[in-house]
């Protein structure tokens, strides 16, 4: 169950040896002194070109205690290396429970078995009580949930900025509402070329913060070629993930065919030989109503219509079909695809914090769609409109296939 068939057929390299690039390292020392800031600004531009032509960055001077960093990978270490009858407490394919151990969230719906067992911690937007946490990890999961938060946030902040958006635009869409803290256990594989820690994907979030141990492992996808992650000590990983991309598009929209409806007006009242303002000052503008028309497929389209013969009941209507919607930074930013080895030496641990917006809220009913600022007509959207559920339902159903979730929302 855990032979990766592709190994076998000689379809994946391993190995990255002979790659002439390497992924980013970007130094956060000295960033929020307000005396030079030349160097946040120079941060900012080297996250974005990293996350335009990568996906994948690493980090270093990031703020999180080496103590804290250390901590945590011992934690993680700790609780696998626990006989399995007090696992067993915490085993759970249940994706309401905020604390889990399992091995391979996707075992019924993948081709393979990957070769890792998983501590899942759900953090935000409602933690756990401290009681609910294994005690031989508790108070070091509480300790760098809250410093991962921080350097997440600032890393928002980055991002926003690398688009040209305000600092706080991403927070604000809440894109750092949910936590999920992934302690990960590789234990040493008699076959490793056969297998796989975990199969290629890409990440089912707004991006990952990744601790890795010393061992190494972890590879991303440039350019056609598996490239290594080498780790560096005191250093985390970011990649992007899927979700890099929405905004709530109801609002969004209204707000812009306002403007072409008053520009509409304006046109009309030229045509008819009167002032630019004519109509509008007649007050032509002042209800605005927003219809959002589903029609389902039809058995029997012939007999029927979707909308019965009509005059519209208004001065005019703009009408949008089919296509309304987008994920955020739409493509500028890379969910690149990334994978991690097995092999002889370990275990190898790594811890993985994904920012991203929660399940099961009210908020989550909203639809995500595109920063307007990213649009034009040189670049138009290429998703449709989702919601965090929808997409993370698709994500679940079809478990790590080596496959991205993305082509299934494209327009």
């Amino acid at each position: 169950m855990f032979i990766e068939e592709r190994q076998t057929t000689g379809m994946i390299t391993w190995g990255s040896t002979e790659s002439p690039e390497s992924v980013p390292v970007i130094d956060f020392k000295d960033m929020d002194k307000e005396s030079v800031p030349a160097v946040r600004t120079e941060i900012i531009k080297k996250v974005g070109e990293a996350c335009e032509k990568w996906g994948f960055f690493q980090v270093v001077n990031h703020g999180i205690p080496e103590s804290v960093l250390n901590g945590i990978i011992d934690g993680i270490r700790i609780f696998h290396e626990q006989d399995a009858e007090t696992k067993k407490e915490w085993y759970s394919r249940d994706p309401q429970k905020k604390v889990k151990f399992n091995s391979n969230f996707d075992l019924y719906q993948s081709r393979m078995a990957n070769w890792r067992d998983t501590l899942g911690c759900t953090m935000a937007p409602n933690p756990p009580n401290p009681e609910q946490l294994p005690a031989v990890c508790r108070d070091i999961v509480m300790e760098y949930s809250e410093q991962v938060v921080k350097l997440g946030l600032t890393l928002f902040q980055l991002l926003s900025e690398a688009l040209g958006l305000h600092p706080n635009h991403l927070k604000d869409m809440g894109c750092a509402e949910s936590i999920l803290i992934l302690g990960h256990y590789y234990p040493p594989c008699p076959e490793p070329q056969l297998t796989l820690g975990t199969t290629s994907h890409t990440d089912p979030d707004f991006f990952t913060i990744l601790l890795q141990d010393q061992i190494g492992g972890l590879q991303v996808l440039h350019e056609d070629q598996w490239v290594d992650v080498p780790p560096i000590p005191g250093a985390l990983v970011i990649n992007m993930g899927d979700l890099l991309q929405l905004e709530d598009i109801v609002m969004e929209y209204s707000e812009q065919v306002v403007k072409l409806g008053l520009t509409l007006f304006e046109l009309l009242s030229e045509a008819l030989g009167l002032h630019p303002n004519h109509l509008k000052d007649m007050e032509c503008a002042e209800s605005i109503l927003f219809l959002g028309h589903y029609y389902p497929a039809c058995p029997e389209p012939e007999l029927t219509l979707g909308s019965s013969s009509h005059a519209d009941p208004d001065f005019f209507t703009i009408l949008l079909q089919d296509q309304m919607a987008l994920l955020i930074s739409n493509d500028k930013f890379k969910s690149i695809f990334n994978r991690a080895l097995a092999q002889n030496a370990g275990p190898r641990i790594s811890a993985a914090c994904l920012f991203g917006a929660p399940l099961q809220q009210e908020s989550n009913t909203r639809l995500y769609g595109p920063i307007k600022e990213l649009l034009s007509e040189e670049t138009p959207p290429i998703y449709r409109e989702t919601t965090i559920n929808e997409y993370r339902t698709y994500f679940n159903s079809k478990g790590l296939d080596g496959n991205s979730s993305l082509p299934h929302f494209k327009l």
